[in-house]
């Protein structure tokens, strides 16, 4: 038998944030459908802080568990107190916004083989962040909860210090995409597999993509140059160089700086970072755009390098640059000069050079312009 928990975060009460959690709490609806729809699975429980869910969702065939009140939330802590009131040999964990591209048969899959596994065993999206994993291993979970201050050190923590066979699906856009910011969102709403309610919220409730499609027609545009900044992986690299004919120019920084602890503790660098302080945003984008005809621009390692870390609000603005709605004055003239620059620049967190971008070859196959 087999339990699947997800938890679905909150978010703040401003309008853009809202807008992030309407999307999240869509794409929990139609990754409810895909449990549904797994065989042996006995319940599914959606862990949440949003005390009005349960009452504005009463279709959705789940249990409902609201995070104790009065308690600050730990992932690790709150994963292994749900796996003890709902136990079962396999447990999967999904994150409500991490999985919009899943295909039923691969989660099968993972539950299949974590399901046949004699020894601790897991199967997750994403070594080094986690946002979803199946695993048969509840005596880890437990013995190690204080070290899983979020999802994203669940895959890393399980292999390297609870001695858990630990894999990882190949990365693609069914893998690695996940609604962290609103620019995975702007991508997940022109993606062909999105999820009929994740796609029915999107189209009642629509913000600006043309820069994502700006930035993709010229991510396919033979002879064209591209600025990949941030948390690149090789991975994502390769697979864009696979598909697309133009000259990438890679700044690749800091990866794994939430789940190793660095940038809670102030010990984050960029070189890209430095440089944009020393220049001031309007010079470092011109010059950006001397380099480049586009860029996929992770703002979160220059914010983490200065020691900044804005409201959700303020970055989600940022994200569909709407400047004057940033408070945080650095992080509002970064916008803005993005937002002025003669290239398409797009803005976001982790996904825009990571999952999103393998959605973007996608997306691009799809509409033609691949």
């Amino acid at each position: 038998m087999t339990t699947v928990l997800i938890f679905c975060g909150g978010e703040g009460p401003g309008p853009l944030e809202r807008w992030v959690q309407g999307g999240r709490v869509a794409a929990l609806r139609d990754l409810v459908r895909l449990a549904s729809r797994l065989p042996g699975v006995s319940r599914t429980v959606v862990a949440t802080s949003e005390r009005n869910l349960a009452d504005e969702h009463p279709d959705l065939p789940v249990a409902w568990d609201s995070d104790p009140p009065g308690v600050p939330f730990h992932f690790g802590r709150r994963l292994a107190a749900l796996m003890d009131a709902h136990p079962a040999p396999v447990c999967v964990y999904l994150s409500a916004g991490g999985a919009p591209l899943l295909p039923l048969d691969a989660l099968a899959s993972a539950v299949d083989e974590v399901a046949r596994a004699r020894a601790p065993r897991a199967i997750t999206n994403n070594l080094h962040s986690s946002d979803w994993m199946v695993l048969n291993c509840p005596p880890a979970i437990h013995q190690f909860a204080d070290r899983l201050e979020r999802d994203n050190m669940l895959g890393w923590v399980l292999k390297t210090e609870a001695g858990v066979d630990v894999t990882a699906l190949a990365p693609g856009a069914a893998t690695r995409m996940d609604i962290d910011t609103p620019a995975d969102l702007l991508l997940l709403g022109l993606h062909p597999r999105i999820g009929p309610e994740a796609a029915a919220y999107l189209r009642a409730q629509p913000q600006d993509q043309s820069r994502w499609l700006s930035a993709g027609r010229i991510l396919f545009t033979p002879g064209k140059q591209v600025a990949l900044i941030g948390r690149v992986a090789s991975a994502v690299w390769s697979h864009v160089e696979a598909h697309t004919q133009v000259w990438i120019r890679v700044f690749s920084e800091e990866r794994g700086m939430t789940a190793s602890g660095r940038q809670a503790a102030g010990q984050a660098r960029s070189l890209v970072g430095a440089h944009l302080a020393r220049l001031g945003p309007e010079d470092f984008i011109a010059e950006l755009g001397e380099l480049a005809d586009a860029a996929f621009f992770d703002t979160r390692v220059v914010l983490a390098h200065q020691r900044l870390w804005p409201s959700a609000a303020d970055r989600y603005a940022s994200d569909l640059g709407l400047a004057d709605q940033v408070q945080d004055p650095t992080l509002r003239a970064l916008t803005a000069a993005a937002c002025r620059a003669p290239i398409p620049i797009v803005l976001g967190g982790h996904g825009v050079v990571a999952g999103d971008l393998y959605a973007l070859v996608e997306v691009a196959q799809s509409k033609g312009f691949a």
